[in-house]
């Protein structure tokens, strides 16, 4: 396997040597050749036994979290079924991904709302099909709640610091914790129940003392927001779970276990629900990009190769999502490798997938594989220059 990558990420220093993930295809090259020749190129490839090994991996190691998928990485039903099966719950910010929801078997009452600022037509639409927890952050959000739907339970969202993560999340959303008891009671001045307190560390999180952190600033607000009269049932604590890309993170069973440690220093007293958001953590390492080297030339010395798929693509995690991802030529490893650069196949000059991973002399039609393709990347793929999107493809 070719990796730019020889370090990796360990986190947290407490003496004890983690274990650490890396990234893998979930399917072999001669499995790829075969999928390849029945639904051509680009193609991702969803492993169902992975997805649900991801799932009963995080229920193990937290046992007393429920899981409610984030189906913002990546709603397709090919990943929404299998956690469904599962027994995983689901998170959803709209219609669109309400409906791919019921459609992999979930009902509304196994859904949460958490877009913190909702259309009106997002907010009704959800409503009417039977979803009855929705997040507000502010006092604007309240008001929206208590004129079209005043019988919902409140989920309120805190903005969280994080120093690991990727993408902080909180820099959109989330009220200061020193608020939250203020907006809990405007709320239920105004007729509604805050039943939860959430927040999200930020995405890619590398090191779970980060929640640690996070935790203890929310018990302060709980305890706050109880005693400004809010009734308080359930713990969110979003996402941030992280996925192996060119760099090794560590091992999941490692890193949740971390983080039920926290969980008990911080709400072990509370006989509460603590529920978890994961989208990237529970879906980004079931899939396996497959794209085909479509052209090659040399440019300024360097040798240049161009694939069926792009940043307008599946790579569009390399710009929304600030993710690298390993590009991985058959027996690379017994092939002379070089530099070189890696482009889409649109017409866009922007579109370059890497510029610093060596890869051996590929050839017009030679197959790639390009593992972590699960969260972010389909997602916010387009169909810029008039291009297909990857088909989607499951295995096992």
């Amino acid at each position: 396997m070719n990796s730019s990558a020889t370090s990796a990420v360990l986190p947290v220093r407490t003496g004890v040597d983690h274990a650490v993930r890396f990234s893998k295809p979930v399917l072999s090259f001669d499995q790829a050749r075969e999928l390849s020749r029945q639904y051509g190129t680009p193609t991702i490839v969803i492993s169902k036994s992975t997805l649900t090994n991801t799932y009963r991996t995080m229920k193990a190691a937290l046992p007393n979290v429920e899981m409610f998928y984030a189906a913002k990485a990546n709603s397709d039903v090919s990943i929404l079924r299998p956690l469904f099966q599962a027994g995983s719950s689901v998170d959803v910010c709209s219609y669109r991904e309400l409906q791919s929801a019921l459609l992999a078997g979930f009902s509304p009452d196994q859904m949460i709302h958490t877009h913190p600022c909702k259309t009106i037509q997002n907010l009704m639409d959800c409503y009417n099909e039977g979803v009855r927890w929705f997040t507000v952050d502010c006092s604007g959000e309240i008001d929206k709640l208590v004129r079209y739907t005043p019988d919902v339970n409140v989920i309120l969202r805190l903005a969280a610091a994080s120093t690991s993560s990727l993408i902080n999340l909180s820099a959109k959303f989330g009220c200061d914790p020193v608020d939250a008891p203020a907006l809990a009671a405007e709320a239920g001045r105004k007729g509604l129940k805050v039943r939860c307190l959430s927040f999200h560390v930020g995405s890619q999180c590398l090191n779970p003392e980060d929640f640690r952190t996070m935790l203890t600033r929310a018990r302060l607000a709980w305890d706050q927001c109880v005693a400004a009269g809010a009734p308080l049932e359930v713990l969110d604590i979003g996402g941030g779970f992280p996925a192996p890309y060119r760099t090794g993170v560590m091992s999941l069973s490692d890193y949740c276990r971390h983080l039920s440690t926290a969980l008990d220093a911080t709400f072990g007293d509370l006989p509460i629900r603590i529920i978890a958001e994961p989208g990237r953590g529970m879906c980004a390492e079931a899939a396996t990009l497959i794209t085909r080297v479509v052209g090659k030339s040399v440019r300024g010395g360097l040798p240049w190769y161009f694939l069926d798929e792009g940043i307008y693509g599946s790579f569009s995690g390399k710009l929304f999502d600030y993710s690298d991802f390993e590009l991985i030529a058959e027996a690379a490893d017994v092939r002379p490798r070089s530099a070189c650069i890696v482009a889409g196949p649109t017409c866009d000059s922007h579109d370059v997938v890497s510029t610093d991973q060596e890869l051996p002399d590929l050839e017009v039609g030679e197959l790639l594989l390009v593992p972590t393709m699960g969260a972010y990347t389909s997602a916010s793929a387009s169909g810029f220059n008039g291009l297909d999107i990857a088909r989607v493809v499951e295995i096992d």
